[in-house]
């Protein structure tokens, strides 16, 4: 036998021993999931089996963006625990929130939260316990009610002019009006003020050049996805070869970063004097060194206020208008109570402030209601169980797993 021929035999045979090793490590995984999940110390709980078996089913009801509608349905076929995931079980009972999200209870952030670290973790995703601490001593000036006060003047100039562009349109005769476009563009642009000093001017253009309302609704999705699966999973999810979101997601992941960045250098050059988030943050030093915080620090508190703030609010502006205009009786209520507050003519610049706004009690009722029907997230806040375990309105929930609440379960009839 030749050279070349010993060296094709050989080639075959690392081939199909690399396949028959691929192969059998994916029975060895299939059996290791199938044998945890017979024997896992939740077994017990209802739930769908494919579940049990991969965190990939979780995951793929978040790319659907059915997690809620599917795990309503869950809980309506099931009662109040089910096993949505190898180790992650969901809570349909309002007496499990003081038990597992109360103060000093031992449950702590689960890896759901990893996925939402951009630059570096934030008061909202770091997961230790003294980290947030230390984060939280820092940034609390910067939400103070005097912070907020001072920022109001720049608040209400961005309101102003909304109040005034919207006006505008209706009066070139233009009869309809996407209201989630303009309530997007309000958030963002107030946000922005209140983070980097300067809104993004998506008011004023009546566009988003950059596409930032789509980077950040793309990268919600996927945050949630990835968020859902197992660490091993998450690395590979970038190499999918029939779906393209989960590129996709880490691509809108990467472009966030990159108009945060460019917003900090931007208003750390400014010479202009005013509080705002990005001012506090300059100032403040860190509570263990003493020293002054470190940039990635501050760009990544930022952006998670972006993210945070924005979509959220316009999600809340555009369901409020939905709910109110499909309830006449309503309609006419909260315009009593406006005009009753506010008698006369309003002048062309009036903007109502915040301390004006809290006493509207039915304005204030009507608020609430809609967030409590409609919450801005539709993915419960993942926990991990203490060592020893905990009980949890009477079912033993072992040590770290990881128990979700339901958000819908605000709306139970035993809380309404």
């Amino acid at each position: 036998m030749s050279a070349w021929e010993q060296f094709e035999q050989q080639r075959w045979i690392d081939g199909a021993t690399a396949v028959y090793g691929l192969i059998s490590l994916a029975a060895l995984a299939v059996i290791y999931q199938l044998v945890n999940s017979y024997y896992s110390p939740i077994s017990h709980f209802p739930g769908p089996t494919w579940a049990k078996l991969s965190s990939y089913w979780l995951a793929y009801q978040c790319r659907r963006t059915r997690r809620s509608e599917v795990v309503m349905e869950l809980h309506k076929k099931y009662g109040d625990f089910v096993r949505i995931g190898p180790n992650h079980v969901s809570i349909n009972n309002p007496g499990a929130i003081p038990q597992i999200y109360g103060h000093k209870t031992g449950f702590t952030k689960g890896p759901f939260y990893d996925a939402f670290v951009q630059v570096t973790p934030v008061v909202f995703n770091v997961r230790s316990v003294e980290e947030h601490v230390r984060k939280r001593k820092y940034i609390n000036a910067s939400f103070s009610s005097r912070a907020l006060l001072d920022f109001e003047p720049y608040m209400d100039k961005e309101i102003l002019g909304w109040k005034r562009k919207l006006f505008g349109m209706l009066q070139e005769n233009k009869a309809k009006l996407d209201f989630v476009v303009w309530t997007n563009f309000l958030a963002f642009d107030v946000v922005a003020s209140f983070a980097f000093g300067s809104p993004f001017g998506f008011v004023e253009t009546g566009e988003d050049p950059d596409g930032l309302i789509q980077i950040i609704d793309a990268r919600g999705e996927f945050m949630n996805a990835i968020g859902s699966l197992s660490s091993i999973l998450r690395p590979l999810m970038r190499y999918h070869p029939f779906d393209s979101f989960w590129r996709q997601g880490y691509k809108a992941r990467a472009g966030l970063e990159s108009i945060g960045r460019e917003a900090y250098q931007r208003r750390k050059s400014s010479t202009r004097n005013r509080k705002d988030l990005m001012s506090y943050l300059l100032a403040a030093t860190d509570p263990s060194t003493k020293k002054s915080i470190d940039e990635d620090e501050i760009i990544a508190e930022s952006i998670s206020f972006i993210v945070g703030g924005s979509d959220t609010t316009s999600s809340t502006m555009t369901n409020f208008i939905d709910f109110v205009s499909r309830d006449t009786k309503l309609q006419l209520l909260l315009q009593q109570e406006l005009d009753a507050f506010f008698p006369g003519e309003p002048a062309e610049d009036w903007v109502p402030s915040e301390r004006e706004t809290s006493r509207l009690p039915l304005m204030v009722a009507t608020l609430r209601e809609v967030m409590r029907f409609r919450p801005t997230s539709a993915t419960g806040l993942e926990r991990v169980t203490p060592t020893g375990g905990k009980n949890v309105v009477g079912q033993f929930i072992p040590s770290k797993v990881r128990p979700i609440h339901w958000h819908k379960l605000k709306t139970r009839p035993a809380v309404c």
